[in-house]
């Protein structure tokens, strides 16, 4: 047999569950979405589906992707109970989407474009403005070099790391330097860039880039 994925093993294991609201920023940027008169929606790294969720609710057509099967098993039993038909979930990574070009009219990715090497992140950069539409517009949050879990775990390249105990144990870690991710946005129009810290009790901050994009 294959060996599980290690988000797939991080959600079989109950190391890692869903439990936080969605964002604050998505929820504003369904509003961007709105006004855009965007229909097609891409979710990727949906995890159990906070943001798919809200989006269905919005009115929005939304493809949730995700590359651990019980993690979109707790997707499907969450939009059963909620009787929201308008949310797919689908399982697959993000490096080869399996979509047609320009399909969607905007997309999400949260905390996920982080996940992998730096040649792999720029694959999944160049798979997510294949599939969007010109004028389509997307949201993406991603880790600073300023996180202070930067360094922890086994480096695999510059500012990349796997983690080896929590619960990410397994799981790759990319830390971006500001003009590195903005490097992997050159196909698209970068509407906005904000690097946002929040200081955490262990010491240091927890830090993202915060970015808002146009495919022009």
């Amino acid at each position: 047999m294959p060996k599980a994925h290690p988000w797939e093993l991080a959600w079989r294991e109950g190391r890692w569950e869903e439990t936080s609201p969605p964002l604050p920023e998505v929820v504003e940027f369904a509003e961007d979405l709105k006004r855009e008169d965007a229909r097609t929606i891409l979710d990727i790294g949906c995890g159990a589906g906070r943001h798919s969720i809200l989006l269905g609710r919005a009115g929005f057509q939304v493809v949730a992707l995700d590359i651990s099967e019980t993690a979109l098993k707790t997707l499907e039993a969450r939009l059963k109970t909620a009787s929201i038909d308008n949310v797919t979930p689908v399982r697959h990574d993000m490096l080869e989407l399996p979509f047609t070009n320009d399909y969607f009219d905007g997309g999400i990715c949260t905390n996920v474009l982080h996940h992998g090497k730096l040649a792999q992140i720029k694959q999944a950069t160049g798979e997510v403005h294949r599939v969007m539409r010109r004028g389509a517009i997307a949201f993406v949050v991603a880790l600073s070099t300023a996180d202070f879990r930067k360094g922890n775990g086994k480096r695999l390249e510059p500012n990349t790391f796997v983690f080896t105990s929590g619960e990410e144990r397994g799981i790759i870690h990319h830390f971006f330097p500001r003009e590195e991710l903005q490097s992997c946005f050159k196909s698209f129009r970068i509407l906005s860039f904000e690097e946002r810290l929040i200081p955490v009790q262990e010491g240091g901050n927890r830090a993202h880039f915060l970015v808002k994009l146009e495919k022009p």
